[in-house]
């Protein structure tokens, strides 16, 4: 039971909390002081428990109504802090000094914070550390963190203004002490980036050989879940043995390393020149076989021999491949999804096509409102294509 400002004025309406009169079951004590301000964490608030049965509730929600009948198997978080591998921050010259932070909730300002709890040890001491690295500076820009090579962490950097020549000494001394493996920086609307030490991001693999991921790529934030996930979808493709496959939004190959093994013929399918290059390394390093291709997957068209499509595609969803999807005579999909609402649009596309026969979530982004989720979907005979 809250007291709450309501704004009327918007649709939908907002509220924005003033007092809490009387805390739920699931309600507990933060472990950040700035979560209210913050965007970085918005349920901090909540047990792991309750967000995992909130997550499922909204899973659940997004479904098409035809699916609501169908269980939801849940792989809860086991680790609540220190887990994030992968940060991205705002920094900023403001009056006279360099502000490092995570956004406002509702604002593009960044909240400079003491301590992010939810980061591991070393992407932490990185980023307590960039407020000094860019000292001197006059602008703004976004950083990256990752971890590189002997798990030190790495820095992306696009930086509008005038980025202080003092910057880049300081990377280099970084590096050279060990602090860093490597940074890549653009600056303005420069096209090739300063590149000190070694940029490149490296997980653990769900085979537990190390993945390459692309300078400034996409990785999932949680490694022990990401590596559950991936597993879970090679045990989806397993028993349906097809010969023919192609994974849409491959990125670095986080999933093809196990696609590769299950399926005769795989064709990865990814938009990202450097993605592209980090998935046929990351193949290569294994000595497994795929065709990576370079282009977009949301326009990408599958040969009439295809009997399995694995998408993997950003929050912002894929309508256009499910829309082709229902067009086809794919036999089976695998979608993975990290925002439930573009999930549900494009399952009710596919849903007179298509049945679930599986939905799984996975705590990737544990004290957040987000979710990793798995629908594995099987035509049904005598749809119409």
């Amino acid at each position: 039971v809250v007291r709450a400002e309501i704004d009327a004025s918007r649709r939908p309406a907002r509220g924005r909390v003033l007092e809490v009169l009387s805390a739920g079951g699931g309600r507990v004590e933060s472990a950040c002081a700035w979560s209210t301000r913050c965007g970085g964490c918005d349920w901090m608030h909540l047990s792991l428990e309750a967000q995992g049965r909130a997550h499922v509730e909204h899973v659940l929600a997004a479904l098409p109504s035809a699916w609501r009948g169908v269980p939801a198997t849940h792989h809860p978080a086991t680790e609540g802090l220190a887990y994030r591998t992968r940060a991205r921050l705002h920094v900023r010259w403001e009056r006279g000094r360099i502000e490092v932070g995570m956004h406002e909730t509702g604002t593009h300002d960044p909240v400079v914070v003491d301590t992010c709890v939810v980061l591991d040890p070393a992407v932490e001491k990185a980023r307590a550390s960039l407020a000094a690295l860019f000292q001197g500076s006059r602008g703004q820009g976004d950083v990256q963190i990752a971890l590189g090579a002997e798990r030190r962490p790495v820095l992306e950097v696009r930086w509008t203004g005038d980025l202080a020549a003092a910057c880049f000494a300081r990377l280099e001394q970084r590096v050279k002490a060990g602090e860093l493996a490597g940074a890549r920086v653009l600056v303005g609307d420069s096209s090739r980036p300063a590149v000190v030490g070694d940029p490149t991001p490296w997980v653990p693999g769900a085979d537990d050989v190390p993945l390459r991921l692309a300078p400034g790529g996409f990785g999932q934030a949680s490694e022990r879940m990401n590596a559950k996930l991936a597993l879970h979808v090679a045990e989806l493709v397993r028993p349906l043995a097809v010969d023919k496959a192609v994974e849409l939004y491959a990125g670095s190959g986080n999933l093809s390393i196990v696609l590769a093994r299950e399926v005769r013929e795989l064709a990865l399918v990814e938009s990202s020149r450097e993605a592209c290059d980090a998935a046929r390394a990351n193949l290569a390093a294994r000595d497994l076989k795929a065709r990576v291709i370079e282009a977009d997957a949301g326009t990408y068209a599958w040969g009439p021999t295809t009997r399995l499509v694995v998408l993997d595609p950003p929050r912002t969803g894929a309508r256009a491949v499910a829309e082709r999807l229902a067009a086809t005579r794919v036999a089976h999909v695998v979608y993975v999804s990290c925002d439930p609402q573009t999930l549900g649009r494009d399952l009710a596309v596919l849903a007179p096509a298509y049945v679930a026969r599986s939905v799984d979530t996975f705590e990737m982004f544990p004290q957040t409102s987000h979710v990793e989720t798995v629908v594995a979907l099987e035509r049904v005979r005598g749809a119409r294509s």
